[in-house]
């Protein structure tokens, strides 16, 4: 059950302080050679850059937008700069794929509808997925608990939208700390989007701290991983509940 792991900085490494920088080099000193984050708008992108190639640092993902209601087509021409924005950011730091989310649903609107109008929004960002080179992730967060309201709460959601647009600049991200907390079966939630999924997050369900906080059986979801075909990176995307070296030695021995 080998993978590379990659950890998000926005939760993991935060004893190091508030500089993504300080959390870079933290991550790299305690092994982590691949991060995430969350927005880059507003931050020293020059200093986090610096950082990375300093200590040999791979950024694997960033989000572009949480709060744009995709569902409303009047929002798709802003979107467009907003999109460009965080994917040159993006790739300024080396780092090909950035996330987007549906935003809340709404609920005079079937829901076909709604996933459809969410497809138009990405058809138009494709353009400029291909000129500056970056992935397109979709990603579903459940609605059980964190994102009450969001349009895309299970995989399946994801998986259709990006059959809708049928590009090969947009993909899926399936995030397992979210599927269950959705009440998906994970394995068979991420065997039927496995043809668009190109990188999984986790953490421990309930609390989204750290595997081993929770009660999901991390042997047996890193095992499902494999039944299922992926091979690539697993990003701990957690809350850790004690110090962040402590807190991922445990996945950190079941994927080595």
């Amino acid at each position: 059950m080998a993978f590379d792991l990659s950890v998000n900085l926005e939760y993991g490494f935060t004893e190091a302080g508030d500089k993504i920088e300080d959390r870079i080099a933290a991550a790299a000193a305690a092994g982590f050679r691949k991060v995430e984050l969350f927005l880059l708008k507003g931050r020293d992108l020059a200093a986090i850059k610096a950082a990375l190639e300093t200590h040999g640092v791979e950024l694997v993902s960033t989000v572009a937008d949480y709060v744009t209601q995709l569902v409303d087509p009047a929002t798709h021409e802003g979107f467009l700069e907003v999109f460009r924005d965080a994917a040159s950011a993006a790739k300024s730091l080396g780092c090909s794929n950035v996330v987007v989310t549906s935003g809340r649903g709404v609920p005079w609107l079937k829901r076909p509808v709604q996933l459809g109008i969410f497809a138009d929004a990405l058809r138009k960002l494709v353009p400029i997925a291909e000129e500056l080179d970056v992935m397109i992730l979709l990603e579903s967060a459940n609605t059980r608990f964190d994102h009450p309201g969001v349009l895309c709460s299970t995989t399946e959601d994801s998986v259709v939208v990006a059959d809708m647009v049928a590009h090969p600049r947009v993909k899926v991200l399936y995030d397992l700390y979210h599927s269950v907390v959705e009440g998906e079966d994970p394995e068979a939630a991420l065997s039927a989007a496995m043809h668009q999924v190109v990188h999984v997050q986790v953490a421990d369900a309930p609390g989204r701290g750290e595997p081993g906080s929770g009660k999901i059986d991390w042997p047996g979801a890193l095992a499902m991983f494999e039944r299922v075909g992926y091979k690539g990176t697993v990003g701990l995307e957690l809350q850790p509940t004690k110090p962040s070296a402590e807190a991922f030695a445990y996945i950190r021995g079941l994927c080595a």
